[in-house]
């Protein structure tokens, strides 16, 4: 406990340890204390008579006791109290007289307790600031009292007040400034029941029930404030004259703007976290003086090109952040005022020409999150841009030029820059100067994230490298020219398997070092790190005799090999290197004979990207050849290179358009005897040829569906013989397989699920028994279900001509075996499932039979 005493305050802070519960006496100072304040103890009344007759007494606190219960007489006799504060108490009621004594009472705190009632509280003391929030207050016309023109804040927050009446504050509390009913229950807005307040400058009634406001006008208050942030409002269609200078209408439910703005001169809106789709002209029309506009966490997808016109002269701060917009449209030119534009988190992803002309006070910009690849020069005309943020966008590179001189700072972290040869000249400007400054360093070796890729080779150590840009193209130049080098730099040879080459990376990695400034952020940082593709590579003036074992970058634009020993071209000039604009072959002695005829095509079909192709000469050779020596390989024709025998070539391409009939024939006879070939050969063991199941997992190959009438026929004409020719086969028989006890129904549709195909032996027998048709209906289904062809049928004798509708139309669809016909075995054992590996026991019974139950139990059923 902290005790403080002096002559004009008494106080007491922290008394926990002490439990101080009672009020001390103060009767021996009473003449000279001007404070009492006992905070943070365990008050829990306030009685007796420590606080009677205190007349200089001015400041009363008991914040943060646990206070239930308040005398009335507890302050008789002092009566010049200016400030009451018994705020974060218990206190469900005061007596209601309590403060009819006090004249001079200014400020009543009492927040954070339990009151249910004011009852006559303020019935003649009308202190300036009151204070309710946070208590169990219901009833607001009974709060206040008739002309109580003195009070000029009244907090009500966090009550739950559900209704608000015309008698509420009118004829009141008419010089009320400040009005809190922020966190209540009131479900309606009635300006009817503000309109007597004429001086309000603060309306509070965010985080209510409100649904809706419409057709009214706004016609108290001067320059009021009105906050209906966090309610439930779908529909704000209000007229908001000159004396309404804010309105937040934040966390709501509305879809547009409606009639909000048109024809008012508010100075500041906010309609945040909404449900707003679009902003066209319309919304603003006849709007004037708004310098604060917050749109920010809507679903806006589509701002039209004119919609700020009416405030292209009034507008400082515009936030469209957290929507969906996908183009500006144009929507911000010309808001010749406007100092701060946020378009953070949305789906922009490039601007069109001229899309932020006018805007000659911008200074702040915020484009974080979006999908921008690429800046442009939209922002170099912004004179006066001094702090912009672009991070975490898709953009890859950005140029110094790209911004204005004026610009400060610049936030670009988490975008995929490339540190290439194009983004160099802006990391040289960006590191050689104080402005602008930066958040992160880029493309440094402490900065192992901005390296791109970890297969970049390192410069050869014969030779120079450096950037070069060519036709607004960047790239690589690697100088080994004139280094008296008679073997390939290791960079781009493939002989060792070891050393990185340019076969698994295109890329190549080039340290710079930085000069930077003193005083310049990440000076401490170490050299650039540049990684870039080959585009050139200069070899010239060199003693190569050959490129055989060379491997180049197939993005390579330059390549000079004049003045070296060359007699071949490498491969990769004739048939890799498409991109080629510049290539030097001078003063070599080629080869020419008829492997020169490809190299001489070549140098034709690029004469316009090689420089010295008059200079490009056969060198001496064969005595056969000598009179090609010192001739220009572009002017000699085939049959100086390459005299050959016509006859050779008759007899290849007749070998080749015999091989074509051939397959041709081979092709049609496919085509039209497939079947008979594929069951020819599967007959004579060539098993490849017969489509695999895709149904392995099922128990059995095959269900045999047959009437017990015909059991004697099926068993010995075809089961045995399957079962000879087939040994590993799995066929589900009834009189095996079916389950004693169980339904006949469940027994046939376990065995078609079960069986990879159903034999169905199509007999009179067959057709007479419900039994079996009950079976093809089941067979039928399934594999309607499962869309394979699952059944083969067996037709047996002649079958009467009223036969079962559905049979009969199956067999007219479907193809079907007829006993006794000369390959009917082949083509039986084709139409079977391939069996599986030979069984180590024996096959299961079908779904739901008990295994090992019974070996053979011959069933019969009958109609």
């Amino acid at each position: 406990m902290r005790f403080e005493m002096n002559a004009s305050c008494v106080q007491w802070n922290n008394a926990f340890l002490f439990s101080l519960q009672k009020i001390p006496d103060f009767r021996s100072i009473r003449d000279s204390i001007r404070n009492v304040l006992i905070d943070n103890s365990l008050l829990s009344s306030l009685d007796g008579n420590s606080l009677r007759d205190l007349p200089h007494v001015e400041t009363v606190s008991f914040v943060n006791n646990s206070i239930t219960y308040v005398d009335p007489d507890v302050f008789q006799g002092t009566e010049n109290i200016i400030i009451f504060d018994i705020s974060y108490n218990r206190l469900t009621s005061l007596p209601p007289r309590l403060f009819d004594p006090w004249t001079n009472l200014k400020k009543v705190v009492l927040s954070h307790n339990h009151l249910l009632h004011m009852d006559q509280v303020f019935a003649v003391a009308h202190p300036t600031f009151i204070y309710l929030d946070h208590n169990n207050l219901t009833d607001l016309d009974s709060l206040l009292h008739l002309n109580m023109t003195s009070v000029e804040t009244l907090q009500l927050s966090y009550n739950p007040f559900e209704e608000v009446t015309n008698n509420s504050f009118n004829g009141k509390v008419n010089n009320l400034r400040f009005l809190y009913l922020d966190h209540c229950l009131i479900r309606e807005f009635n300006v009817e029941h503000y309109e007597e307040l004429s001086i309000l400058a603060t309306l509070d009634l965010s985080y209510n029930l409100i649904k809706e406001v419409t057709n009214q006008t706004i016609t108290f208050g001067y320059y009021v404030e009105m906050d209906f942030m966090g309610n439930q409002i779908t529909d704000f269609n209000v007229e908001l004259p000159y004396n309404v200078k804010r309105v937040y209408l934040n966390k709501n439910l509305l879809t547009s703007l409606g009639r909000t703005l048109q024809f008012s001169q508010m100075s500041e809106v906010s309609m945040a976290d909404n449900r707003i789709r679009t902003l066209g002209p319309e919304d603003f029309r006849g709007v004037h003086g708004v310098q604060m506009l917050d749109l920010q966490g809507n679903v806006i997808e589509s701002v039209l090109r004119f919609t700020f016109t009416a405030i292209r002269k009034d507008i400082l701060y515009l936030d469209l952040s957290r929507n969906r917009i996908r183009a500006l449209n144009g929507c911000t030119r010309y808001l010749s005022l406007l100092t701060s534009l946020n378009l953070t988190d949305n789906r922009i992803e490039s601007f069109e020409e001229g899309e932020f002309a006018g805007l000659n006070e911008l200074t702040e910009l915020y484009l974080h999150g979006n999908r921008i690849s690429t800046i442009g020069d939209e922002l170099q005309r912004l004179d006066q841009l001094q702090y912009v943020v672009i991070s975490n966008n898709r953009i890859r590179t950005l140029k110094r030029e790209q911004f204005p001189e004026m610009l400060q700072y610049i936030y670009f972290a988490g975008n995929p820059f490339k540190c290439d040869c194009e983004l160099l000249p802006f990391l040289l400007e960006l590191n050689s100067s104080k402005t602008p400054a930066t958040d992160v360093p880029l493309c440094t070796t402490s900065n192992k994230t901005s390296i791109n890729s970890t297969l970049a080779s390192h410069c050869p150590s014969e030779c120079r490298c450096h950037c070069t840009k060519r036709d607004q193209q960047h790239f690589v130049s690697v100088d080994c020219s004139s280094r008296g080098l008679d073997y390939l730099p290791t960079l781009f040879r493939t002989a060792n398997a070891s050393t990185s080459t340019v076969e698994n990376s295109t890329s190549l990695e080039i340290h710079l070092p930085r000069q930077v400034k003193e005083n310049i952020v990440f000076s401490e940082v170490g050299p650039f790190v540049i990684e870039d593709e080959i585009g050139s590579l200069d070899l010239s003036n060199n003693s190569l005799q050959t490129l055989e074992e060379g491997s180049f970058p197939e993005g390579l634009r330059i390549f000079h090999l004049s003045d070296n020993r060359l007699r071949q071209p490498p491969t990769a000039l004739l048939y890799s290197l498409s991109e080629l604009s510049e290539v030097s072959l001078a003063n070599n002695p080629w080869t020419c004979d008829c492997g020169t005829l490809g190299f001489k095509k070549w140098i034709l079909s690029k004469s316009d990207i090689v420089l010295d192709a008059n200079r490009t000469r056969c060198g001496p050779g064969d005595p056969e050849t000598s009179s090609l020596e010192d001739r220009a390989i572009w002017s000699l024709t085939d049959l100086d290179l390459c005299p050959t025998d016509i006859g050779f070539y008759i007899i290849l391409a007749f070998g080749v358009l015999c091989f074509c009939l051939f397959v041709a024939a081979a092709k049609i006879a496919w085509t039209r005897y497939e079947m008979n070939i594929k069951v020819w050969l599967y007959s004579h063991g060539v098993t490849w040829v017969k489509e695999r199941d895709i149904d392995r997992d099922k128990k059995f190959d095959a269900f045999m569906s047959f009437s017990h009438k015909d059991e004697n026929f099926v068993i010995q004409e075809l089961i045995k013989v399957i079962e000879e020719k087939e040994p590993n086969i799995r066929l589900c028989l009834h009189y095996k397989h079916f389950l004693p006890g169980a339904f006949i129904h469940e027994n046939i549709l376990n065995a078609v699920q079960d069986s990879k195909r159903t034999v169905l032996i199509l007999t009179r027998n067959f057709l007479e028994s419900e039994w079996c048709l009950m079976e093809f209906r089941a067979a039928h289904v399934q594999a309607l279900k499962d869309r394979v062809h699952r059944i083969i049928v067996i037709k047996v004798g002649d079958l009467p001509k009223d036969i079962d509708p559905s049979i009969q139309l199956y067999l007219d669809s479907t193809t079907y075996l007829t006993w006794g016909d000369k390959y009917f075995w082949n083509n039986l054992l084709y139409a079977l499932p391939t069996p599986c590996k030979p069984r180590t026991s024996p096959a299961k019974p079908p779904t739901g039979s008990r295994e090992g139950l019974f070996s053979v139990t011959h069933m019969e059923y009958t109609v």
